[in-house]
């Protein structure tokens, strides 16, 4: 191809075409122009072709955290209202005339059992667009806001119930209560660490369970367990719901990288 357009350009030299020479050499930059705009058409539409097969990939990436968001929130809820069932439960036992010391204790383990398990939302790609500079692929700017919005509501919500967690905890090994009285050494994992060789544990016991002291004091706690739990559930179907709605939203994304 070069060498037929030298050979033109040669003859126009050789047969003194000026004019024609320079209507070559005009058409000759114009196709140079025309090329190298073209290429950079080209180069042009495979950036934007990484740029929206990354802006997808995100979409693929955040998609697949939310689902684990929804496990895990699934998971909170199924032991939250186990929690709420041993607190009635162990408010139950405390109404009988004559509870049982082992069954009150276990009842109140229950009734905090896994408190302190903090929801954790899964943010890697999410973190991953931050860190990497490449938020500003995603140009769906009101999905861009919601994700943005979506993860500081969690974070909220989480602060919440690590207050309630906090309390709960704190609740349960007050320094002030009669740990024995309780029936702590009743306990199952306690119990297996008492050497009988040296502690006698039905001295441990008290005889009189529970005093009405302590019947007063269970209850009060029973409650509260019930409250800062039920408190849980409701903060935990708030965020079964954002984290839901952001699942749909980000799977019609999703689903279009895979129809394409």
């Amino acid at each position: 191809m070069i060498k037929f357009f030298r050979k033109i350009r040669i003859s126009l030299i050789l047969n003194n075409r000026i004019g024609g020479y320079i209507l070559y050499a005009i058409g000759e930059i114009i196709l140079v122009v025309i090329g190298i705009l073209i290429a950079l058409e080209i180069n042009d539409w495979n950036d934007l072709r990484k740029q929206k097969q990354l802006e997808q990939s995100y979409y693929c990436k955040i998609y697949e955290d939310v689902i684990q968001d929804h496990l895990q929130i699934e998971k909170h809820l199924e032991e939250n209202e186990n929690r709420i069932k041993s607190s009635n439960e162990l408010l139950h036992l405390l109404q009988e005339e004559h509870p049982d010391r082992a069954d009150v204790i276990e009842k109140l383990q229950a009734a905090t059992s896994k408190t302190t398990f903090t929801f954790k939302p899964s943010m890697a790609a999410f973190e991953d667009l931050k860190s990497s500079g490449n938020l500003r692929v995603i140009k769906d700017i009101d999905l861009k806001d919601k994700l943005i919005k979506y993860y500081s509501t969690l974070e909220g919500y989480i602060d919440i119930i690590d207050v309630n967690s906090d309390k709960t905890v704190a609740l349960y090994f007050d320094t002030n209560r009669n740990f024995s009285e309780l029936g702590m050494q009743n306990i199952n994992f306690v119990k297996a660490e008492l050497d009988t060789n040296m502690v006698d544990i039905n001295r441990l016991n008290a005889v009189n369970y529970p005093s009405s002291e302590l019947r007063k004091q269970l209850t009060s706690d029973g409650v509260f367990y019930l409250a800062t739990n039920a408190r849980k559930k409701m903060i935990y179907k708030v965020m079964e719901k954002e984290i839901n709605e952001m699942q749909a939203l980000i799977s019609l994304k999703c689903q279009k990288i895979e129809t394409n």
